[in-house]
């Protein structure tokens, strides 16, 4: 199996001094970025629609064969509308046409429940979206079943899965996928921030034990041979907690049959301390 470890966003302030080095400016973040890990995943796009000058940009920052996972903005995933989906599928392309777009994201928010309004809406995007290997996260516990992958399955799309707390009505945690790619992304476990604002949730550092857990899903499903590729996505981005803990899951996959961790097209990463490790 495929694997490719990446982190939800990039360009963070409080990443210096941490994963970037001191005096890092943002302009410089993707290129340092892209000699540790071989995909990220942008999230700015969810807040207002992406132009292909934009993510063109931004490619042109980072080595032959880096990947990106674009996420969907919050105008076709929450508020319905169909405007931007031609627009959204323009501005990609040239990520695309490069070889550099490794999927799409629609994150659904916690108030969409399974039913067939939402059914119908997910069918929509997919229509005009699938074929760029989107991938679905549902938020409420009423997806979590075999059906959901199933359907899924049927119309070409990807399911997410996600490491959240254990809370009554939230998409419960743990490995599920729909086709042959497996996309998980790392929220926090944290249960009494879920429910602040994004900083307050997101900030929580997973532990060997939790990265373990889903290590060994992964093995398991390549010595199954049930599925080809799989994406790991830390958006648990306080600080620099998602990179220290995407550089210490590559470390641990090292070496475990049937896992391909790929590397970083830019190089391999120079020896850092984590601002997690204990001082001398």
């Amino acid at each position: 199996m495929e694997v490719l470890v990446g982190t939800s966003g990039y360009s963070y302030p409080d990443w210096v001094g941490g994963f970037y080095p001191a005096g890092t400016r943002p302009d410089k973040m993707l290129s340092y970025y892209g000699r540790h890990f071989p995909l990220v995943e942008l999230n700015f796009t969810f807040y207002r629609p992406p132009t292909p000058e934009m993510l063109d940009k931004i490619a042109a920052r980072t080595p032959p064969g880096f990947q990106f996972l674009v996420k969907l903005p919050r105008t076709v995933s929450h508020e319905r509308s169909p405007k931007d989906i031609d627009g959204f599928r323009r501005a990609v392309h040239g990520l695309r046409s490069r070889g550099q777009l490794s999927g799409l994201l629609c994150q659904l928010p916690q108030s969409v429940h399974d039913d067939r309004p939402s059914r119908t809406w997910v069918e929509t995007v997919g229509r005009g979206l699938g074929d760029l290997h989107l991938a679905v996260e549902f938020r409420h516990r009423s997806w979590a079943g075999p059906e959901t992958a199933a359907w899924l399955s049927e119309l070409g799309l990807g399911l997410v899965a996600v490491d959240v707390p254990d809370l009554p009505g939230l998409y419960p945690r743990g490995w599920v996928r729909a086709g042959p790619s497996a996309y998980v992304r790392f929220h926090s476990r944290n249960k009494a921030n879920w429910y602040l604002g994004d900083k307050e949730r997101y900030d929580f550092h997973y532990d060997d034990a939790a990265l373990n857990e889903w290590i060994d899903a992964a093995s398991a499903a390549a010595a199954a041979g049930t599925t080809e590729r799989a994406l790991f996505l830390f958006n648990n981005c306080f600080r620099s907690q998602a990179a220290d803990n995407a550089r210490r899951m590559m470390g641990l996959m090292a070496g475990r049959p049937g896992l391909h961790v790929e590397p970083p097209p830019g190089g391999t990463p120079p020896a850092q301390r984590s601002l997690f490790d204990d001082a001398p």
